[in-house]
């Protein structure tokens, strides 16, 4: 059995209570705020929904003192992900937390070392891996459906909607790149998982409807090995109207073919297909399933600390790029 702990639920915290019909090896053991107001909505839904009433806790601290979990979900304030995360692999707690793991580069570096130096799993929240879609595609690629891949293409689209209050501060919240465009980094590493030689981006707050200093557009373009490029664009600009909150998609051109994720299908053209409907998709499991069967010794191999800790230091690296309008050079 494993006791799980959630602390907040500021962005994908839900993707805990919802794998929970096929984990009764899990028991929430508590839950808490990680910050004064924090909502923790689709959580308590999602409790009520299964007929669980885990203790609530007034803090992280005192609830791992208290509970003593075998996992803690860390969710709350983008910026309290390092001190948490660091805090409970020091207590040899598993952590599963949303990205980006810390918002400064040394911050990511005392992590990683955090992660090494203790008997716990650390992974990100890099949900889109265990998209049926993304991982259709990524089936198919690895397949030789497109061939050898060439140039890579990503968006990921939102609506700004309301926000909690810190994202109006970057000292919380950490930026565009880090907390939206980091999901099109990993569309492109899961589906080309080679290495990123440089990044050039360029972020705007301009339009961001009173956001404070909250970016609400973004582009990266990367070289990658093999003189393969990839482009990532990132905003907050869709429609309140819009049938869904987000609008995800890939292309990934090869010298055979070129497949597409798009309103959660994949579409492929090649010497087979034509490209006018859909492919099949295929069963996966749920990322914290697959956290949870990884602690057990039999997970896919999707995701680790390594894919976890790279995803978010190319995103802070991109930031940097945008900030300063230089090239970054990711292997220095």
């Amino acid at each position: 059995m494993f006791r799980v702990c959630i602390a907040g639920n500021s962005g994908h915290a839900a993707t805990v209570t919802r794998a929970l019909p096929r984990l009764p090896q899990v028991e929430i053991a508590g839950w808490c705020h990680a910050w004064d107001g924090e909502p923790m909505t689709e959580v308590l839904e999602d409790f009520a929904k299964l007929g669980l009433t885990p203790p609530e806790f007034p803090d992280w601290r005192t609830m791992m003192d208290a509970a003593k979990p075998d996992v803690l979900v860390v969710d709350g304030l983008f910026s309290d992900h390092e001190e948490m995360t660091c805090e409970a692999l020091a207590r040899g707690i598993h952590v599963y937390c949303d990205k980006p793991l810390a918002l400064t580069l040394a911050g990511l570096a005392r992590v990683e070392a955090a992660a090494k130096a203790s008997s716990a799993v650390l992974w990100a929240m890099q949900t889109a891996r265990y998209d049926p879609w993304f991982y259709t595609a990524k089936a198919l690629i690895e397949e030789g459906a497109i061939g050898s891949v060439r140039l890579l293409t990503a968006q990921k689209s939102y609506r700004l909607g309301q926000r909690a209050p810190f994202f109006r501060h970057r000292e919380q919240h950490g930026g565009l790149i880090p907390w939206v465009a980091i999901h099109g980094i990993d569309f492109i590493r899961y589906l080309y998982p080679q290495a990123v030689h440089t990044i050039f981006a360029h972020h705007s707050a301009q339009a961001n409807s009173g956001y404070g200093d909250l970016e609400v557009t973004a582009q990266l373009m990367m070289t990658m090995a093999d003189g393969v490029s990839a482009q990532v664009s990132a905003d907050y600009l869709r429609p309140a109207n819009a049938a869904t909150h987000g609008d995800d998609r890939v292309r990934a051109a090869g010298t055979d073919g070129v497949i597409e994720v798009r309103g959660d299908q994949v579409w492929l053209i090649n010497a087979q297909n034509d490209g006018s409907v859909p492919v099949p998709l295929r069963e996966c499991p749920m990322i914290f399933e697959d956290f949870i069967h990884t602690l057990e010794g039999h997970g896919t191999g999707a995701l680790d600390l390594a894919e976890s800790i790279a995803d978010s230091r190319l995103a802070l690296l991109a930031r940097e790029s945008a900030d300063t309008g230089m090239l970054v050079q990711t292997d220095r």
